[in-house]
């Protein structure tokens, strides 16, 4: 009889470990403490600590499809998706794991790679929802969207380390004000 598989609940610990203490102060004891498994479940599901890191920074990610496809669905105005994706981008003391990941992570080549390309899907999903509002007018268009969108993904991720930082939500509030008002056309 095959033994059940702790791959999911490693992976759930993995992500809330490495978000809450980061990916260097977490070891893979911690994460199977917390998953409540043995160590050995570990081993029989990653080779290794970054093993699981990918596979958590994709769990993460995957967290947040239903988001990012609002800024696709074109049943409402551009800017419309833009604010409810910005509104309903709430962390708490503990940031984004993508932005944590990227500031301990980023010099490592596999990691690059992966957070690299979630960059790039996220800042493709803003670029085709402001190219939309570039042409029914209601989003300047003195800058690219692509140049737009890259600037909401890194100021984005900015506002969240602030907020990290200040433990004050309305550093997101006032993020989300000021970039609806620059990405308005006159």
């Amino acid at each position: 009889m095959p033994r059940p598989s702790n791959k999911a609940q490693i992976v759930e610990s993995g992500l809330a470990v490495f978000h809450e203490f980061g990916y260097h102060a977490s070891g893979v004891q911690a994460v199977v403490d917390h998953a409540g498994v043995p160590k050995g479940s570990f081993y029989n599901h990653f080779k290794s600590k970054e093993d699981l890191g990918l596979e958590v920074l994709k769990a993460y990610w995957m967290r947040f499809e239903d988001l990012r496809a609002a800024l696709r669905i074109s049943d409402q105005p551009p800017l419309d998706r833009i604010d409810a994706h910005l509104a309903a981008f709430s962390v708490d003391e503990t940031g984004c794991l993508i932005g944590n990941l990227t500031s301990e992570m980023a010099n490592e080549p596999q990691f690059r790679d992966a957070l690299q390309g979630v960059y790039a899907s996220w800042i493709a999903d803003f670029e085709a929802c402001i190219l939309e509002g570039q042409k029914d007018g209601s989003i300047r268009d003195d800058e690219t969207a692509k140049t737009m969108a890259e600037f909401i993904v890194t100021a984005l991720e900015g506002a969240v380390l602030k907020r990290k930082l200040e433990d004050d939500e309305q550093t997101l509030i006032n993020f989300r004000k000021t970039m609806l008002r620059f990405l308005r056309a006159s």
